[in-house]
């Protein structure tokens, strides 16, 4: 038996415990209270009818026997003298007949130890006095007890085997779900998380099968990652000792040295860049204070980018025309400007990485009532539908890019730090357009 079963075992038991003790205390104190007023009506009752009985002449013996009554008096000028023809029965009352000081009702005990209820009625013949023996309202509540003794009884012992039953369906695909994290745990996504519940463990499965398979993706991803930083490293790393190793056995001419320092130099540059890019990520992803905010010009942003790429030796190998389109000259944004011209410097980048021949990108700025929409177009390759939702990944990489791939995941993170909503529209073989959002300044 599971523990969960268990457990709610104890707590069905407690709640069914504790409702039993209320109904005892009720019983106690409510059942007792409302039978004994019953009794004392039945007994006022009683003594209206022989009163009826008494002055009308009539014999009274029938409603002592209908209201069981076990003794009747009339109590007039301190006399005593009995009703009904039990006057035997009376004979214990009669030995301490100081009636007068009795109350309307309540108990009386004889001189024999016998508890009686009473109801003392003031008439013109005098005060008619009834007793009914309490004996049955002792044998009442002892029957009330046992009955809610026995339904306690048996409530437990049908709660049991149907409470560990249902113990049994709520603990099973919990324990399906357990061992399915325990899997995902040592690395194998491929779980059986199928439950129908119809209740909020079956959304629990439904989201520890998405778990899963973020978790695989991300680990996918990882691992190429780090293929790819291993590769990315291990080439520059590779020309750095071939190049060491021939200006350190002198095989080469005072002219060709240099240039092998000069590779040399490209190389821990290349790696430089490689190391800060990773550094820069986590920076941005750890942080949410780093960024500087000022109001700068958008016009003369977008015009430092175009003059920075004009001179890209990239540019005049493909031939390529960067086309700026700025409709306002005096827009402003709130922005942290060296931080923005990272992300457009980037997608310009991948713009003329995948743009063809004499391919045109346009920068434009498309500016609404409410917000500035900055986009950087292409008309080249364009992405496939099935990477659009990847590529702004921490290890994501598209095989036709080169590099590590983390150039978007940055790009990602200081958009995201702006709080600018932003995105990718792309076709295959017509290009596509990375975009941004930013609001307007007010006033």
């Amino acid at each position: 038996m599971g523990k969960l079963t268990l457990r709610l075992i104890k707590y069905f038991i407690g709640i069914i415990s504790f409702v039993s003790i209320v109904c005892f205390l009720a019983s106690s104190i409510f059942l007792s209270f409302i039978y004994t007023n019953m009794q004392y009506s039945e007994l006022k009752t009683a003594s209206n009818k022989i009163y009826e009985a008494i002055s009308a002449g009539n014999e009274d013996s029938d409603i002592i026997l209908e209201y069981q009554i076990a003794n009747a008096f009339i109590l007039k000028d301190g006399k005593v003298s009995s009703i009904g023809s039990g006057r035997k029965n009376n004979m214990p009352m009669m030995r301490n007949n100081n009636f007068s000081n009795l109350s309307e009702k309540g108990k009386y005990r004889n001189p024999m130890e016998g508890e009686f209820l009473y109801y003392k009625n003031s008439t013109d013949i005098g005060d008619i006095i009834l007793f009914r023996n309490n004996r049955f309202s002792v044998e009442y509540m002892k029957s009330t007890y046992i009955i809610l003794s026995l339904i306690f009884s048996i409530a437990v012992i049908i709660s049991i085997p149907i409470v560990s039953m249902l113990g049994k369906r709520i603990t099973k695909p919990i324990l399906k779900l357990q061992k399915a994290s325990l899997d995902i745990t040592k690395g194998n996504f491929n779980i059986d998380v199928d439950v129908n519940t119809k209740d909020e463990i079956q959304e629990l499965s439904k989201s520890l099968k998405i778990m899963a398979m973020a978790i695989e993706k991300k680990s996918v991803m990882q691992r190429d990652f780090i293929a790819n930083v291993s590769h990315d490293f291990k080439t520059p790393l590779s020309v750095i000792r071939n190049y060491s190793e021939a200006i350190y056995d002198d095989i080469l001419e005072e002219k060709d040295e240099k240039e092998y320092l000069k590779g040399i130099m490209q190389e821990v540059d290349r790696l430089n860049i490689l190391v800060m890019d990773i550094l820069q990520l986590s920076k941005l992803q750890g942080g949410t204070d780093i960024l500087r905010k000022e109001y700068f010009n958008l016009a003369d942003f977008l015009s430092d980018l175009e003059s920075a790429f004009k001179i890209q030796i990239q540019i005049q190998n493909k031939n390529i025309h960067l086309n700026i389109e700025i409709l306002n000259s005096t827009l402003e944004i709130l922005a942290d400007r060296n931080y923005l011209y990272r992300v457009v410097y980037n997608f310009i980048d991948n713009a003329i990485k995948f743009s063809n021949e004499d391919g045109i990108i346009e920068l434009s700025c498309v500016e609404s009532e409410k917000e500035i929409k900055i986009c950087v177009k292409d008309d080249g390759i364009g992405i496939e539908d099935s990477y659009i939702d990847d590529i702004w990944q921490r290890y994501y990489k598209n095989k036709k890019s080169g590099g590590m791939g983390i150039g978007l995941a940055i790009c990602s993170e200081i958009l995201r730090l702006h709080d600018f909503k932003y995105g990718v529209i792309s076709n295959v073989g017509k290009g596509s357009e990375f975009f941004f959002v930013v609001p307007k300044v007010q006033g």
